[in-house]
């Protein structure tokens, strides 16, 4: 609505519309929150990391007071999957108290989420890929492919746009570890950095398939831009429109220790049989 925030909760019980908060409230907190996430995510000196995260802290506890704290008595302790519009497309749900620890899942809508459902994910073959100039990705994508058997490991001058591509085209699971940027003027022009240039949301529609599950380790590329009709536009909508089940992407700048050791834990939920969203969780 113009001035207000409502949400549509449907369990296995009911479906109720809990009128969530005023829209300006909402807009006051967003205004701010990428910047405060990107500062959190840099390697802070002591004196001015602790002020930073603490404004984090306050800003998602304010958001969680208007997004969460009236919904939780209808949602219980279940897991979520949320079908946000487009101006909510990228708030950090997982960082929310009250939705700290819990599986939560962003789908595009609530049909082609269920129709996912349908089928087990593919989770056989897994490719990995470090980008040059990221001070762990070498490390990350080395640790996590020792979890899986008879992976795939693109680094340094092996990490070319055509590797990538027949890699992307062959595996269940691709990790991407490189840096990334949202294009904001074309969005399909994010992309991450390889080896020889970069690979943008473009070149996965060249792909003859797509993995089931894409986990982007890279600053920015889970940003969507909100285009007529509500549609949102970026690399994970991307990813999502070619096919891919499920992307793990993150809105804002991650620093690479948190990147390194979030997702290690992802892939071991994977192979312990969790699906993405309890395995990030």
């Amino acid at each position: 609505a113009p001035d207000g925030v409502a949400a549509l909760v449907v369990t296995p019980q009911r479906a109720v519309v809990v009128d969530v908060c005023p829209r300006d409230r909402l807009d006051a907190q967003l205004g701010g929150l990428f910047p405060d996430l990107d500062m959190a995510a840099s390697d802070l000196p002591g004196p001015f990391a602790g002020p930073v995260r603490r404004q984090l802290a306050s800003r998602l506890g304010d958001l969680a007071d208007l997004l969460v704290t009236p919904l939780l008595e209808a949602i219980g302790d279940r897991g979520l999957v949320l079908t946000p519009s487009g101006v909510l497309a990228g708030v950090p749900w997982g960082l929310l108290p009250g939705l700290q620890g819990r599986s939560v899942a962003v789908a595009q809508s609530a049909t082609s989420w269920l129709l996912r459902q349908s089928s087990p994910l593919a989770l056989s073959a897994a490719g990995f890929v470090a980008g040059p100039r990221v001070a762990r990705a070498e490390a990350e994508v080395t640790a996590a492919a020792g979890l899986w058997s008879g992976s795939t490991v693109l680094t340094g001058v092996e990490a070319t746009a055509a590797a990538v591509t027949d890699v992307a085209g062959s595996v269940d699971v691709l990790h991407l570890s490189a840096h990334g940027r949202h294009s904001s003027e074309n969005p399909l022009f994010s992309g991450v950095e390889l080896v020889d240039g970069p690979w943008f949301g473009y070149d996965i529609d060249q792909l003859a398939r797509v993995p089931d599950v894409v986990l982007l380790s890279a600053c920015e590329v889970g940003r969507s831009e909100v285009r007529y009709g509500e549609e949102l536009i970026g690399m994970t909508a991307a990813w999502q429109h070619a096919g891919a089940r499920t992307v793990i992407a993150s809105a804002a700048a991650v620093n690479d220790d948190a990147a390194h050791d979030v997702l290690l834990g992802v892939h071991r939920g994977l192979r312990a049989g969790l699906d993405p969203a309890a395995a990030l969780a």
